[in-house]
């Protein structure tokens, strides 16, 4: 049932092999509403194919090779916004936000009374799949990182430059994987704070996750007869609209099923996000479906367990831009008395991309294996230089504060 669950796992990053790349341009700044002046979170930030995303704090970073022609800023809800590198550059030296418009959509009713089946309307979104996204193999940089908090304090963070190599969509290929380029963990070394479970996953969540490419998890025809959908209206990206489609279970299965919604593009009807919930009402099945390895006596119970897909269309076709993964669950052990809450949040954004039929797969002995673990090669976090040039998503500062305290306890 790999592939109908959600995946993640304690890992701990180390380096295959590290990559120099030599940033001579960098735009640092916020990203707000223009009328609200609330913090934007993971606004896509690109020049063409290099990028990032805003953190939770609507803040940052963006590193190119060469100073860009123009910096896009798109979020789900808000006009694309366009600046010149100039333009940029003028407001980090003023210290001023990017401020976004957000959008409101019109549509006919021609257009409306297209969606009077959301069902079939998901169906003609599946057989638009093999158009829509790349048809030759892709090989992503990305950034990844996986923060862990016991109650509301910070226990670990691990973060890692990943190359995912992606087969043409319209085939599954056993050959897809990660790769793991550099990365580093901060672990609090209380002896209360060890997670003592092991979870499916990894760093392959743009690998398995992938809901639009792994088409078992819900896009397919035998999958969508478990579900009962419901048209919601239409959300707007920039020049772009998506109608949005909401999923809930219609019959009980012996595996977990999900509830979310779909955004579908208005034009070419491809994918463009995906938001999904495990269905957290068997608690048992839930289990089984994500939970690998725990002690004896000790009891796991879930509370919830949900993904966020980000697509971006660019030059006729639509590809994978980031993913959030999110994970909540108490754990506690038999005859005693305290209950431990976790939440586990791993994410990745694709900072670089090559496509091509010259794009060869990773080798086999540098995949990343959902079941490795990492924890006896830990690299230092203090190493100022270890990001170097490679793009990232900034901390926010409940996360550095988090670090700060692990840091102070380690020195102890």
């Amino acid at each position: 049932m790999i592939k109908r669950s959600l995946i993640l796992t304690m890992i701990l990053l180390c380096g295959l092999y590290t990559m120099a790349q030599d940033a001579v341009w960098t735009f640092s700044g916020k990203v707000v509403d223009a009328k609200t002046r609330k913090a934007l979170s993971y606004v896509s930030v690109t020049d063409r194919n290099i990028g990032t995303v805003t953190n939770a704090e609507g803040e940052f970073t963006l590193k190119l090779k060469a100073e860009p022609t123009a910096v896009t800023f798109s979020c789900l809800g808000y006009r694309t916004q366009r600046l010149t590198a100039a333009e940029c550059k003028a407001l980090e030296a003023e210290n001023k936000a990017v401020q976004m418009q957000a959008s409101s959509v019109v549509l006919s009713e021609i257009v409306v009374k297209g969606v009077d089946n959301p069902r079939q309307l998901v169906e003609r979104a599946i057989d638009k799949i093999d158009d829509n996204y790349p048809r030759v193999p892709s090989l992503l940089r990305g950034f990844y990182r996986e923060t862990t908090q016991k109650r509301n304090r910070f226990i670990s963070v691990s973060e890692g430059v990943v190359d995912v190599y992606k087969s043409p969509y319209y085939r599954l290929d056993w050959r897809d994987g990660v790769a793991i380029l550099k990365g580093r963990r901060l672990l609090s070394q209380r002896k209360s704070d060890t997670l003592a479970v092991k979870l499916q996953g990894g760093p392959v969540l743009p690998v398995h996750l992938d809901v639009v490419k792994e088409r078992d998890i819900l896009l397919n025809y035998d999958e969508l007869n478990n579900y009962h959908f419901t048209y919601k209206g239409v959300k707007q990206t920039g020049d772009r609209t998506a109608f949005v489609i909401e999923v809930k279970p219609a019959l009980i299965m012996d595996y977990p099923l999900y509830k979310g919604k779909l955004y579908i593009d208005q034009e070419t009807l491809a994918f463009t996000k995906i938001e999904l919930e495990l269905d957290m009402s068997d608690e048992e099945k839930v289990t089984q479906a994500i939970l690998r390895k725990k002690p004896v006596g000790l009891r796991f119970t879930p509370h919830e367990m949900s993904i966020s897909i980000d697509y971006r269309t660019d030059d006729g076709l639509t590809r994978i831009n980031y993913i959030r993964n999110v994970i909540r669950f108490r754990c506690d052990w038999k005859r005693k008395l305290f209950k431990s809450n976790f939440t586990v949040v791993s994410e990745m954004v694709v900072t670089d991309r090559a496509e091509g039929e010259d794009v060869k797969p990773i080798k086999v002995r540098d995949t990343f294996n959902r079941r490795d673990n990492f924890y006896d090669k830990v690299i230092y976090f203090e190493d100022p230089d270890f990001w170097g040039d490679e793009n990232i998503i900034e901390p926010t500062e409940d996360l550095l504060e988090g670090i700060e305290k692990i840091k102070q306890k380690l020195k102890k």
